[in-house]
């Protein structure tokens, strides 16, 4: 009796532990309720967050002799990037079949792949710090001038993610590290930027990029899978190829000066390197049921059904 009894408690703690919610974050709940929708592989994907500029660790300080307009000393350019924002919304899709490569080397290529469409607003400046001597090098007086901006992107986005999963005992957690790799195009529609003047030597070298950027990025996420088709993923993504074309304001041309390569644009007397920080949540849509559901039957009705 004992040995039934042992057995029949052993039946019921498995069917309780199958029975779990495949919620993440509930696996200690005994009766939970199981995830029977029937998903599509793709969904939609929103992504809000922030960004800045990051610039040249060091500057170099540029000393001068007498000038036409009387400046004698030394100065340098410090830019600087500040906190600005961006939005994006636009579709996820899971690939229905692996490629053939993927199946030869055994391990799954392209986790899935997405696309936005979006507003980014960055913002920077740039401070110029001068020392102004007199003929036999002193220092006379020191001064600082900042110099802000601000610009307003619309975009569109394309990226390959593969996403590496951690397991735990051999099992698998609901958590992983997202890998993307893509392309964007932004198109500046937004300027603000203050007048940049001072001493001619010190603006001398001075560009401003075009508006339109073509940039080949890289993205860093940690993702979480909240429930079945829903995700939410924290990351961060930059540039890291890119071209653009800047119009220098001394000896200009109407086409600009095309860059190639750096993932940094030009304004003002510096380069600003752009980095966005984000939180990105995607879920899976619902397929749509053709007809009524079949109903569950019974043991019990089963026999009826039969006899019928």
């Amino acid at each position: 009796m004992n040995k039934i009894l042992i057995l029949f408690v052993v039946c019921l703690a498995g069917s309780v532990f199958g029975q779990r919610d495949l919620t993440p974050g509930k696996r200690k709940d005994a009766f939970g309720s199981r995830d029977f929708r029937n998903l599509n592989n793709y969904g939609l994907q929103i992504q809000l967050g922030a960004t800045t500029l990051m610039s040249r660790l060091n500057n170099e300080t540029v000393d001068v002799a007498t000038t036409t307009d009387g400046f004698r000393g030394n100065y340098l350019h410090d830019p600087y990037g500040k906190l600005g924002a961006y939005a994006e919304i636009g579709m996820f899709h899971f690939p229905k079949k692996r490629s053939k490569l993927s199946l030869a080397l055994k391990t799954v290529l392209v986790s899935y792949y997405d696309w936005g469409v979006g507003f980014k607003y960055f913002r920077g400046g740039e401070q110029i710090d001068a020392n102004f001597l007199d003929p036999f090098g002193t220092v006379v007086s020191s001064d600082s001038r900042t110099f802000d901006f601000s610009q307003g992107n619309v975009y569109g986005r394309f990226s390959i993610h593969k996403n590496i999963h951690f397991k735990r005992h051999r099992e698998q957690i609901n958590f992983f590290l997202d890998n993307s790799l893509g392309l964007n195009l932004d198109y500046r529609v937004l300027t603000t930027t203050d007048d940049y003047s001072w001493y001619g030597v010190m603006t001398q070298n001075q560009q401003y990029v075009k508006p339109l950027q073509v940039q080949l990025h890289y993205g860093l996420g940690f993702g979480f899978r909240l429930k079945r088709g829903a995700y939410l993923i924290p990351g961060v993504r930059t540039p890291i190829v890119g071209y653009h074309s800047a119009v220098p304001v001394y000896n200009s041309s109407d086409k600009g000066e095309s860059y190639f390569g750096r993932p940094s644009f030009h304004w003002f007397s510096s380069r600003y390197w752009p980095l966005l920080i984000h939180v990105k949540y995607m879920f899976a849509f619902e397929k749509k049921a053709k007809g009524c559901p079949p109903v569950e039957v019974n043991d019990q009705d089963k026999n009826t059904m039969q006899n019928q």
